[in-house]
């Protein structure tokens, strides 16, 4: 079965589990490029530091990418799941 391997505790681990993990830091990465950006620009900076347009922009197809491929394993998973007798 993907993603079924048991982890340390003896339970099986959620599908996608990592790519969400994945997901969720980059989306942290693009917002705290928007607070520090932001903080420099109240405090009188006249160029805001960061990542960047295109930065952003790379940041946040990774994350939008991540978050697609988790959710693609977990509905994989719930497929194989209810109908066992498709597995190979």
């Amino acid at each position: 079965m993907v993603g079924k391997t048991p982890v340390s505790g003896g339970s099986p681990s959620k599908p996608g589990k990592g790519l969400l993990i994945g997901s969720i830091c980059c989306a942290l990465v693009f917002l705290a490029n928007i607070v520090i950006g932001k903080i420099a620009i109240v405090q009188g900076a006249t160029e805001a530091p960061g990542l960047g347009d295109v930065g952003e922009f790379l940041v946040l197809f990774v994350a939008v990418v991540l978050f697609i491929g988790a959710c693609l394993a977990r509905e994989r998973a719930a497929a194989a799941d209810s109908n066992p007798s498709n597995q190979q």
